[in-house]
């Protein structure tokens, strides 16, 4: 029976994105051309919350970043959740995107399973195509890492407004005290 409501999500997913710092530079993935979603665009290092990693998302997002990278988190100092998005596409689950910087102890440059790993300053940003749910994050979250490398800041809560065409329009951030 068709009510002529909108269809509400009722499945939420997770993603974590690793975004690693050494000396004003950030590790950063050049999705391969090769990838189904977002081919050839940036962003950070990471991948889907499997069901049973809900109770230690820490442990998801550096489960993912020894999957596709093989930096352990004996590398990585100063692992911190520092922004949170959330949004629901139509016709798609409700889901949280989950963002964590950390240190990179050496700078180096690994193979990765998902495209090619490069070392970004914060000023090259904007001529990077990076993914449109992460675009408006990522100078953001480098601003972050920046003021307090240990992360002991608030975590901050977005939430994504798209276009009809699927882009983000906006991201309103909650207010944390």
């Amino acid at each position: 029976m068709d009510t002529g409501r909108r269809t509400k999500p009722n499945v939420v997913e997770a993603y974590t994105v690793v975004v690693l710092g050494h000396q004003q530079a950030y590790l950063l993935l050049q999705r391969a051309p090769t990838k189904r979603l977002w081919p050839n665009r940036w962003t950070g290092v990471g991948g889907r919350v499997e069901s049973d990693e809900f109770r230690d998302l820490e442990k998801a997002a550096l489960r993912e970043l020894v999957e596709e990278t093989g930096i352990t988190s004996q590398d990585v100092t100063q692992f911190s959740l520092r922004r949170v998005l959330l949004h629901a596409r139509p016709q798609s689950p409700l889901t949280l995107l989950l963002y964590y910087t950390g240190t990179l102890q050496e700078r180096s440059l690994p193979v990765c399973t998902e495209g090619t790993l490069a070392w970004v300053r914060a000023e090259e940003l904007p001529q990077l195509a990076v993914i449109g749910s992460t675009r408006p994050v990522l100078p953001l979250l480098i601003a972050d890492y920046e003021r307090d490398p240990n992360g002991y800041e608030a975590i901050r809560l977005g939430i994504a407004n798209f276009q009809g065409d699927g882009e983000v329009a906006s991201v309103a951030w909650l207010e944390t005290g």
